[in-house]
């Protein structure tokens, strides 16, 4: 009996050692680890902030206390805050009323207590509450788990795993998202951002149809296969061009993959690389879009769609052509938010604007602008059109193609495909009975010509040609093969015009000019002592500029002038007549406004120099 009893006292000391033991490390561990944290995980490592009892706000905007860089965050989206009475020592997630709302586990949520485990997305970027008074409760079985599997809370960080450093004022990260997702992100923040996002672009095929429909997380039912992740390619891409102002989108197959381009302010900036699988569905979609017969690889392919976004259209011309390593692609971005809608809108001088204007008044006349292709004609000659009053005057336009819609006018399209020219359809639209016509390019003597003849009988007529400047668009319709007497009467103002980059604000510096700069100014920099010049910054994209504005020569066609055209008329000759009135040629314009810090020098010598 002794025996038995000794071997008991012996278990019951030994199980009071082993709880003590247990004890001691429980309430060891509790000392070394009794605060709740969230770790904030990206795709380049992951950063651990104590909660220490007090809330914390997360949102774009700098005054959170965890501030994201996540386009889908709103500036002031949630906050997790301790909760109060019989809960203290708990936290909570609240939404704080975000445009895109607040996941907990992968369901919207308004307010929420937390669990240990518990997975906060906002946008791309994910947050894990960590309570280690908890153990994973698991009460909500559709709890994510993170791509790697947390180490144990009692077990110290793995000095190896990369952390990123993340300062509670901050920017907190990136997001758990695809190379070429985070690149056109970046762009699109670096290009100041819309009052919408990608989710809510949504597109429409060439007949109108919307075949995907904007949804709040950008994201279709089952669209996390292959073709889902090209519409959100897709949208992305598109984004990131209403950010940086892009007229135009190249996406240029390789010996492996493509390259991704975007046309900004007239210059060529490389945007991302992608796989040579995405390029292939990102085509397929493209052309199913544009109702383009998709199986066809090697030929020239033209289509267009459209997206809707908060109420308002926007156009996109497309263009294939086939090239060494499969189709090249080009899309034309025809926003009309991008272009000056009104004649006082395009920045020309005072008396510029009152000659432009006049010409909306009158009866019959015509008005020549002349340029390279890019340099805005067309939208100079829109914003002319809209002065006119379409409810009194009959106003028809022919253009190849019809690039954006006039409330008011009938639009034709060009299609030599089928024989309609612009002469043919100047010809009909004769008997049509216009007052005003607006014919897009005149490429050849008969269109000069049917148009000049319809100028001096009674119509007013608004076109375009190829040509240096205002003076050198006379010596291209007599080369044309046009009659002197026509070209001589039929002209009454001729607008040349280029378009030229402007100065980044944020970053440019001043220099002193050039000796040879002051001499070639001369008195347009009125006696200024310094110009400016690019240096770069993420607001304008590294490239030292933001935006563009046109340069304009006006040329009025005098009786002088008139007399001399018709006998034997000289570069020099008319120049000399036009300086006799109000002349301002595409140079001196151009230094004004280097005098004046909107541009370079350069930029002026490159798009308007004279030698």
């Amino acid at each position: 009996m002794d025996s038995i009893l000794s071997m008991v006292e012996s278990h019951i000391l030994r199980a009071d050692t082993v709880r003590s033991k247990r004890s001691r490390i429980r309430n060891q561990r509790q000392e070394e680890a009794t605060m709740a944290l969230i770790e904030v995980r990206t795709s380049q490592g992951r950063k651990r902030i104590d909660l220490a009892g007090n809330a914390l706000t997360i949102g774009r905007a700098d005054d959170n206390t965890l501030s994201l860089n996540d386009d889908l965050s709103s500036r002031h989206h949630c906050v997790i805050e301790p909760m109060q009475g019989n809960d203290e020592g708990c936290f909570q997630l609240r939404d704080l009323g975000s445009r895109n709302g607040t996941k907990l586990n992968n369901k919207d949520v308004d307010i929420q207590p937390l669990d240990n485990g518990d997975v906060v997305r906002i946008g791309s970027t994910e947050i894990r509450f960590i309570d280690p008074n908890q153990t994973f409760s698991n009460k909500r079985s559709n709890v994510p788990s993170f791509k790697s599997s947390m180490e144990e809370l009692d077990e110290p960080l793995d000095p190896n795993i990369p952390t990123l450093d993340i300062d509670l004022h901050s920017d907190a990260a990136g997001s758990v998202q695809t190379g070429y997702e985070r690149r056109l992100r970046e762009m699109a923040g670096e290009g100041g951002g819309r009052d919408f996002d990608e989710t809510d672009i949504s597109l429409v095929d060439t007949k109108g149809v919307t075949l995907h429909q904007a949804t709040s997380s950008g994201i279709e039912s089952g669209s996390e296969d292959e073709a889902g992740e090209s519409i959100r390619a897709l949208r992305m891409l598109l984004y990131t061009s209403f950010c940086v102002r892009a007229t135009d989108l190249h996406v240029e197959p390789k010996l492996q993959g493509s390259t991704i381009r975007l046309r900004v302010d007239g210059y060529m900036i490389s945007a991302v690389d992608i796989t040579e699988s995405l390029f292939k569905r990102l085509l397929g979609l493209i052309k199913i879009l544009c109702h383009i017969e998709t199986s066809q690889k090697n030929t020239v392919q033209d289509g267009h769609f459209s997206v809707a976004v908060r109420g308002r259209r926007v156009d996109y011309r497309v263009s294939l052509t086939p090239s060494v390593h499969g189709q090249k692609l080009v899309i034309r971005v025809l926003d009309s938010q991008n272009a000056p809608s009104r004649l006082h809108e395009l920045g020309c001088l005072p008396w510029q604007y009152e000659k432009l204007r006049s010409i909306a008044t009158k009866d019959a006349g015509l008005l020549l602008a002349c340029g390279p292709t890019g340099s805005g004609k067309t939208t100079t000659l829109y914003s002319c059109i809209r002065e006119i009053d379409v409810e009194q005057r009959n106003a028809i336009t022919i253009e190849d193609p019809v690039e954006y819609y006039l409330d008011g006018c009938t639009q034709i399209p060009v299609d030599s495909d089928q024989g309609n020219s612009f002469g043919s359809i100047l010809r009909s639209v004769l008997r049509q009975d216009p007052d005003v016509i607006f014919v897009g390019e005149i490429r050849d003597i008969e269109t000069a010509t049917v148009a000049m003849q319809a100028s001096m009988t009674g119509h007013l007529v608004y076109t375009t040609v190829h040509a240096k400047d205002s003076i050198g668009a006379i010596f291209r319709l007599l080369d044309l093969g046009v009659e002197a007497f026509l070209v001589a009467n039929a002209l009454n103002l001729i607008v040349a015009q280029r378009l030229v980059r402007l100065l980044c604000d944020p970053c440019k510096k001043s220099v002193i000019p050039t000796p040879s700069q002051n001499m070639k100014m001369g008195q347009s920099l009125g006696g200024i002592p310094e110009i400016y010049v690019p240096t770069g910054c993420k607001q304008c994209l590294r490239t030292g500029f933001v935006g563009r504005r046109a340069l304009f020569e006006l040329l009025e066609v005098t009786d002088a002038m008139r007399d001399l055209i018709m006998k034997s008329p000289t570069i020099q000759g008319i120049r000399e007549i036009a300086k006799q009135g109000l002349f301002t040629s595409l140079e001196e314009y151009g230094f004004h406004l280097v005098a004046e810090g909107e541009t370079t020098f350069d930029e002026i010598d490159r798009v308007a120099g004279t030698e």
